[in-house]
């Protein structure tokens, strides 16, 4: 069936199930739409409960009731090509660690505060699930990585963490640190005015050009992802790891008849060599938590 199609998306999805075509999503989806959406007044007393009384039963009704909104921020960033399930399992992490550590005493609703703990996760996962070669040479990781360290930002700044405490965690400068979390505290403050039904409106990504922000953030994502890919080439044989820099990691790669002449090996021999590096180094960096549970969540009170 084609996008143009004038039969309406539900009627569609009605002829696949019958079909038997429906897929996992299809059938999430389905069954998300069952799930109604929180008024204030219940999602207050929800959050009262869980503030007050630990209630498990409260913060699972949170979770359900905010996951439309957790989904509509997941669609945002299907054009990285992960799945979509992935993408809404990593923001309802996000929305579990947002709900242990939500204070209403603030005066917002929950989710002005949880998308902003939906996005770190989903930009965390993103980062984790890319290539790990050539980290630091991508402009659109690089404002993916950006996009995560603001999110954590503006979570501590609506925690109201000391600015000098947050600063320090990230090595800037607290003049730095002002300019990322007003630039995002003053254009999303639409999150927090409600469009119908007592719902708060849930905004836009950031454009993907790259604001002045983004840029001051490029010496932080280099060191960080410097860091870590010097870390996990040290677990590599000597062998291995010398392929890999002189392949991947210079300006001028070296080719593999170079290497072979190098090493004292067939081109194939290095090829094969530099196949397994590269796998290691994945399952090195590349390793993506299992969902938890909310009692998980609330038993170990994660920070971000």
């Amino acid at each position: 069936m084609s996008e143009t199609s004038p039969i309406p998306e539900k009627h569609r999805q009605l002829a696949r199930y019958e079909r038997g075509s429906l897929t996992p999503l299809d059938i999430w989806y389905r069954e998300l739409r069952r799930i109604p959406r929180l008024t204030r007044e219940e999602e207050q007393e929800l959050t009262r409960r869980w503030v007050e009384q630990r209630d498990l039963a409260a913060a699972q009704r949170l979770v359900l009731g905010n996951l439309h909104a957790v989904a509509a921020i997941a669609r945002e960033y299907r054009h990285f090509g992960l799945p979509e399930m992935d993408l809404i399992q990593e923001g309802t992490i996000g929305l579990m660690k947002a709900i242990q550590r939500f204070d209403p005493a603030r005066g917002f609703r929950l989710m002005t505060y949880a998308a902003w703990w939906v996005r770190a996760e989903i930009h965390d996962y993103i980062l984790r699930s890319w290539s790990i070669v050539k980290m630091g040479t991508n402009k659109l990781q690089r404002r993916i990585f950006a996009g995560l360290q603001k999110a954590r930002h503006a979570i501590a700044a609506i925690e109201g963490r000391l600015d000098e405490e947050v600063a320090n965690e990230y090595g800037i400068s607290n003049q730095e640190f002002h300019a990322i979390a007003n630039a995002f505290l003053q254009r999303d403050v639409s999150l927090d005015q409600e469009q119908g039904e007592g719902r708060a409106m849930i905004t836009a990504l950031p454009s993907p050009e790259a604001t002045p922000e983004e840029q001051a953030l490029n010496n932080d994502w280099n060191m960080h992802q410097h860091q870590r890919l010097e870390h996990a080439l040290g677990q590599l044989p000597e062998r291995d790891r010398l392929i890999v820099r002189r392949r991947h990691l210079l300006d001028e790669p070296a080719t593999l008849r170079e290497l072979a002449d190098e090493l004292g090996v067939s081109i194939e021999r290095v090829r094969q060599l530099e196949r397994r590096a590269l796998k290691r180094l994945r399952e090195l960096l590349s390793e993506p938590p299992a969902l938890p549970a909310v009692a998980e969540i609330a038993k170990r009170g994660e920070n971000p």
